[in-house]
């Protein structure tokens, strides 16, 4: 059984926020663990003291979510970071931490923005990266049936997700972009057709 003196190095370990969490539930806690905490909080300026750390520290993350959505709205909206920087204030946080959560979620948000766009390279990449799935897919779809007889849904699974992957490494974009996704279910569904069309030609094999 642990004693008073384990309990206070134990403590004094904790965040301010695994303290005041042993605080409230403290009579669920043995007498030892009450009095170690007792004097741990005590040595910190009491749980009014640690009340007002945990709510000084509310405030600052409240504020860092607020700048950080903000960010994320605007920079959607294709603002961009320094425009962002100019027009955003706070009276809790430094400029610099101010600057650094704009510059993270602006940043973000653009490359979302960037990721959904589709331009002429968007589309022909999807075009080259479809052709090379499809051949990639097909491949995989017809050694199922030439040498299994038959194909599962795991095995269809795979498909769509070696297609899917084919036409994000050309494109370098995601499942988000539109020209991203048709091309993978175009490049999916000829992969499938040529795993039936080898059944045909080649027969079974297995």
């Amino acid at each position: 059984m642990l004693t008073v003196k384990d309990f206070i190095a134990k403590y004094e370990t904790y965040s301010d926020e695994e303290l005041y969490v042993v605080y409230i539930n403290v009579d669920n806690y043995s007498e030892e663990a009450a009095e170690a905490l007792s004097i741990v909080m005590a040595k910190q300026g009491g749980h009014k003291l640690l009340i007002e750390r945990l709510e000084a520290k509310a405030v600052i993350e409240n504020e860092k979510q607020r700048i950080a959505q903000e960010a994320t709205k605007l920079g959607l909206g294709g603002v961009d970071a320094a425009f962002i920087k100019n027009t955003t204030n706070s009276t809790i946080l430094s400029t610099d931490e101010v600057n650094e959560i704009i510059e993270t979620n602006a940043g973000k948000a653009a490359s979302q923005v960037a990721d959904k766009k589709v331009n002429a390279d968007t589309v022909f990449k999807s075009l080259v990266g479809g052709g090379m799935a499809s051949l990639a897919g097909g491949a995989f779809t017809s050694l199922q049936f030439i040498y299994f007889g038959a194909t599962s849904a795991l095995m269809i699974t795979g498909t769509a997700l070696i297609c899917y992957a084919v036409v994000k490494l050309v494109t370098k974009k995601s499942y988000n972009n539109t020209a991203v996704l048709l091309a993978s279910f175009v490049a999916f569904i000829i992969s499938c057709l040529l795993g039936y069309g080898s059944l045909y030609i080649f027969g079974y094999l297995g």
